[in-house]
C-alpha cells in the first residue's frame, strides 16, 4: 500500500518538474497607438554683403521656418494574472474512525507512519487514533461561473486521489481526475484565509465512488494549508479494478466509510476572486523561500561514507522536500518559521537522521540585493528521528527557480525509534548509530526553489492586505 502511494507521489513530482505552467496564468494583451507630435522652428538671418542704409523702415532680414511632423507607432503590453482559485501539488489527510482492524497507521495528517511492527497475523495496526488516510496529488480548482456569476464556486480535479479506509488494498477508493464542485464561505478573507467549504466529488476509475464532505480551510502561507474534514466515502471496486486482483477469486468490493480527518497540503496556493484581477508582479507573498526540493552533497565527521572510502570529500547527502520559510512580521520581517515535508540527513552508510514536518526558526538577511543572502537557523526534528539542528546557509539566487547554497552546521540526536524496528537480522543494522553528533559542510542546489526579495513580502507592500 505504501509503495503504491510512493509511486503515485513520484509520478506527480515528475509532472510538476516538466509542466509548462500556462494553465495557471491568464495573459491579457493591450494594444496602444502612440502618437508623437513634433514642431521644429528655425530662425535664419540673411544679411546681404556690403554697406546699406536701413533707414527708418526696413524689411527684417530674419527668416522664420516652422516644420510640423507626426509619427505613430503601436505599443503592445502583456499583463499576466493568476487563472486559478487553487493549485496544489500534494495534500495528505489522516482519517479518524474508518477502521478497527488492519489500520493504516500513518498518524496525524497521514504523514507520520508508524515504524513499529504489525501485530502478529495482522496486515495493519489496531488501536490507532488515525486509522486511514486520504491523499491527493496535483490538485487544481478553477472558478465556476454559475448562479449569475456567484463568487467562490469552483470546479476542480486532481491528477490522482486515493481514499484508504485501512491498510488492505481492496478497501481503497481511488480515481484519476475525479471531479469536485465546491463552495467556499469565507470567515476571514485576508491572508491567512479561513473558510468553510462544502463540496461534492465523484471518481470513475479505477474505483467508482462519491465523496461529499465539508472542510474548515486555513491558508495559504508559503504554500502551506491546514484542513479539518468531515464526510463520507461511498463506492465500490468492481471486478476489473486493480485493487481486487489479488483476491481469489477477484470479487467486487462495496465500501461505505464515514470519516473525520486532519490534513495538511504543500505547495498549495489559494486565491480569492479579487486576486484573479491582480497582476502576478503585484501579488503579496508571505515567505522568504518556497521550493520543491533542496539537495546537498556533504562532508561530515562520520566514520562511514556512502562511497567506498571514508577519506572521500563527499561522505553524505542532505535532502529537503517542499521547504517553506514563512516570514514573521517583527524586527524588519527578517525572522521566519519554516518546515518541510521531509528533512533527511545521510551522514554516511547507516548513519542517518530523518525528520517529518520539522520546526525551524531562522533569520533571513540580504548581503547583495537580488543575489546573495545569509540564513542562520535552528531546527527541531522530532519524528521518526529526534535531533536538534543548528546551521547556516549562504544562498546565491541563480534564477527564479534555481539557487545554489553553501551550507554548514551541527546535528545532535538519536534514532531510538529505529531500535524497535530493526535488529541484526534485518537488512540494515542501525544499532551502532542510534545516537549521533555530526558536523557537516556542503554545497546545496534548490530545484524549483524561489527566493523572494524584501519588496515582494506583503508586509512591505503598501495598500495590500497584511
Amino acid at each position: 500500500m505504501r509503495r503504491f502511494l510512493l509511486f503515485c507521489f513520484g509520478i506527480v513530482l515528475i509532472l510538476a518538474m516538466y509542466s509548462c505552467g500556462t494553465f495557471h496564468t491568464r495573459t491579457e494583451t493591450e494594444t496602444y497607438t502612440i502618437v508623437v507630435r513634433d514642431t521644429l522652428t528655425q530662425i535664419e538671418v540673411k544679411n546681404a554683403p556690403g554697406r546699406r542704409d536701413n533707414g527708418i523702415v526696413y524689411p527684417s532680414s530674419k527668416v522664420l521656418e516652422s516644420t510640423r511632423t507626426i509619427t505613430t507607432r503601436d505599443s503592445i503590453v502583456e499583463r499576466y494574472y493568476p487563472n486559478f482559485i487553487r493549485l496544489g501539488l500534494f495534500e495528505s489527510v489522516g482519517l479518524i474512525g474508518t477502521s478497527k482492524e488492519n489500520q493504516l497507521g500513518n498518524g496525524i495528517f497521514g504523514i507520520f507512519p508508524e515504524i513499529e511492527r504489525y501485530p502478529q497475523n495482522q496486515r495493519g495496526y489496531k488501536d490507532k487514533l488515525f486509522s486511514g488516510g486520504y491523499y491527493r496529488f496535483g490538485i487544481g480548482e478553477w472558478r465556476l461561473r454559475w448562479f449569475r456569476d456567484s463568487r467562490n464556486w469552483t470546479i476542480g480535479t486532481s491528477i490522482f486521489e486515493i481514499f484508504s479506509k485501512d491498510n488492505t488494498i481492496e478497501h481503497n477508493l481511488a480515481s484519476f481526475f475525479p471531479i469536485y464542485i465546491k463552495k467556499r464561505f469565507f470567515l476571514f478573507d485576508k491572508i491567512p484565509y479561513v473558510a468553510i467549504s462544502p463540496s461534492f466529488g465523484f471518481g470513475l476509475y479505477p474505483s467508482q465512488y462519491i465523496n461529499p464532505n465539508i472542510a474548515l480551510e486555513i491558508g495559504s502561507l508559503g504554500g502551506l494549508n491546514f484542513r479539518a474534514y468531515a464526510g463520507v466515502a461511498l463506492g465500490q471496486n468492481p471486478k476489473f479494478s486493480p485493487f481486487v486482483q489479488d483476491l481469489d477469486p477477484p470479487t467486487a468490493q462495496t465500501i461505505t466509510t464515514p470519516y473525520v480527518g486532519l490534513g495538511i497540503s504543500f505547495l498549495d496556493f489559494v486565491n480569492v476572486v479579487p486576486e484573479l484581477y491582480t497582476e502576478w508582479k503585484d501579488h503579496p507573498h508571505s515567505s522568504w523561500n518556497i521550493g520543491l526540493f533542496q539537495f546537498a552533497l556533504l562532508n561530515t565527521n562520520s566514520d562511514t561514507s556512502l562511497g567506498r572510502s571514508t577519506k572521500t570529500l563527499v561522505k553524505g547527502v542532505h535532502f529537503r522536500l517542499f521547504p517553506a520559510s514563512i516570514a514573521i512580521p517583527i524586527l524588519n520581517n527578517g525572522f521566519y518559521l519554516g518546515t518541510s515535508l521531509l528533512n533527511a540527513f545521510i551522514f554516511g552508510l547507516r548513519d542517518i537522521g530523518i525528520g517529518i514536518l520539522p520546526a525551524r526558526l531562522g533569520y533571513w538577511q540580504l548581503i547583495l540585493p537580488d543575489e546573495l543572502s545569509i540564513e542562520p537557523f535552528v531546527e527541531y526534528n522530532y519524528y521518526p528521528s529526534s535531533f536538534i539542528h543548528f546551521g547556516n546557509r549562504f544562498n546565491l539566487k541563480m534564477s527564479e527557480s534555481f539557487n545554489l547554497s553553501v551550507v554548514f552546521g551541527y546535528v545532535n540526536g538519536n534514532n531510538d525509534r529505529f531500535a524497535n524496528l530493526l535488529n541484526k537480522s534485518d537488512y540494515i543494522d542501525f544499532t551502532p548509530y542510534l545516537t549521533f553528533s555530526r558536523y557537516y559542510i556542503g554545497i546545496s542546489i534548490g530545484f524549483l526553489d524561489r527566493i523572494f526579495q524584501p519588496e515582494e513580502l506583503r508586509y512591505n507592500k503598501k495598500g495590500l492586505n497584511k
